[in-house]
């Protein structure tokens, strides 16, 4: 007892001396550190088939620094993850519930598991396999259409995003995948050592690019309007009514956030501490007129799944099928989902879990303008709203990063096209589209330099739009 209670005491103390000298890049508070732990570990073991010792400690650890002194996981595979700490009184303890078809959900104060259980689901059939090539089928890569140069490029930059420069955890790039698809034909595909095809991946905030394509085919469908009011039953009689999806999807609501991610903040409280994310989000107050302020949030995109929920009609259900049905589905997408919170509704803004070949896909509707396969999921007009330059920023349309766009670097940003546009999402996942190129570029990883995974990637796609057709 004397060695264990002296162990905690030094523990602690280490703690408490490694929160004064860092502010980890995303956890610096405990409840945010457990969530973050417990999602992360249930998600890429449960949902995406990676090996636990390896997320646990090269993944997850260095990002939440300093709560694996004192932390204590309990994994029970095919189930849930418990996250705590052993500091007295403050455990914080977050548990992280898998269900097949759903993914996991993080399970917060004022939820339980088993509520989060009890939701009735019903998963989406699993349609056979097609050998067809991509995107059309499960076909692999077809190099030959590549010229030898091409080859010895898309080789050249696979090996440098690949390539660790450093033996530090937290400064390793942990690049997962490299995906090229040229005039609609998967020509290039490349996964990490021990990693497959058929593991769906993270996307973080690529899932509010995502968000704002599902806004897009429910516009097309006639099941919401871009140009009337969000239309949420708590705004009604104040002055947040007036916000409009476009104002929304545009990240300009004119509504308080803050999307820090050093410690606390609207992002990690919503995230890792809200058991209904969407809600929450929705009452942050109006702090200025709607569609002249740009500010990035994932709780901005979480409020947009949330009133979607609500349109079809505040079953969970009836989202998930629609997203399956009328967007998945016409894609050949397999096993994807956005995983949702503890009331049901998909996390919008961060939770979207798909096969790398799959977020292509949907690279490739937006390169296509909305049509696929001589169907269109997405109305030329509204595509265009996602695409085009919003009144509050320049730099971002309907959940969809473009061009001009200062994060890239100037060197690079000088070589790129002015139609280019991407989806971005935490540690380093970057969807490039060039539709003038007919070009989409994934790189997906779980990088600790983001800068450096995005030179890379925009600097493949420079290189691939200098090369063009030779």
């Amino acid at each position: 007892m004397i060695r264990r209670t002296t162990v905690r005491a030094a523990s602690l103390a280490c703690l408490i001396l490694l929160s004064q000298a860092v502010r980890a890049d995303l956890i610096a508070d405990i409840p945010a550190g457990t969530g973050y732990a417990a999602w992360e570990l249930c998600t890429r073991t449960q949902q995406s088939g990676d090996d636990y010792l390896r997320v646990r400690w090269f993944y997850t650890a260095p990002k939440v620094q300093p709560l694996p002194v004192v932390w204590t996981i309990k994994y029970d595979p095919g189930n849930k993850v418990d996250v705590s700490s052993f500091i007295p009184f403050i455990t914080n303890k977050r548990t992280a519930v898998y269900r097949a078809g759903l993914g996991c959900t993080l399970v917060p104060p004022g939820a339980t598991e088993a509520g989060v259980r009890a939701q009735a689901f019903k998963p989406a059939p699993l349609p056979m396999p097609s050998v067809q090539s991509w995107p059309t089928g499960e076909g692999p890569a077809e190099t030959a259409r590549l010229t030898p140069a091409q080859a010895a490029l898309l080789a050249a930059h696979g090996d440098r995003i690949f390539t660790e420069t450093t033996t530090k955890l937290s400064q390793k790039q942990n690049a997962l995948a490299f995906l090229v698809a040229r005039d609609g034909h998967l020509v290039y595909e490349r996964y990490a050592r021990d990693y497959r095809r058929d593991q769906p991946q993270l996307g973080w905030s690529m899932t509010k690019s995502l968000t704002g394509l599902i806004a897009g085919v429910m516009a097309t469908d006639g099941r919401l309007d871009l140009d009337a009011p969000v239309g949420l039953p708590q705004w009604a009689g104040s002055a947040k009514a007036a916000i409009t999806w476009k104002q929304l999807l545009n990240m300009a609501p004119g509504m308080a956030w803050n999307e820090g991610y050093e410690g606390a903040s609207d992002a990690t409280q919503m995230l890792f501490s809200q058991p209904d994310q969407g809600a929450w989000a929705a009452e942050r107050p109006l702090t200025s007129a709607p569609g002249t302020v740009f500010n990035y949030s994932t709780g901005f995109a979480t409020v947009a799944t949330y009133a979607m929920k609500q349109k079809l009609g505040g079953g969970h259900q009836a989202l998930y099928d629609y997203y399956q049905q009328r967007l998945f589905a016409p894609l050949g997408i397999r096993q994807g989902v956005i995983e949702p919170d503890a009331s049901g509704t998909p996390v919008g803004g961060a939770r979207g879990v798909l096969r790398p070949v799959d977020w292509l896909r949907l690279g490739q509707l937006v390169a296509q303008g909305g049509q696929w396969q001589g169907q269109t999921l997405i109305a030329p007009e509204v595509m265009n709203f996602l695409v085009a330059a919003s009144p509050a920023s320049a730099e971002y349309g309907g959940f969809i990063w473009r061009q001009p766009a200062t994060a890239i670097p100037e060197s690079v940003r000088a070589r790129l096209p002015a139609d280019l546009v991407w989806f971005a999402g935490h540690m380093g996942q970057f969807l490039v589209i060039v539709p003038s190129q007919n070009l989409v570029v994934l790189r997906m990883g779980v990088s600790f330099e983001k800068d450096l995974a995005r030179t890379q990637v925009f600097e493949a796609v420079a290189d691939l739009i200098a090369a063009g057709h030779n």
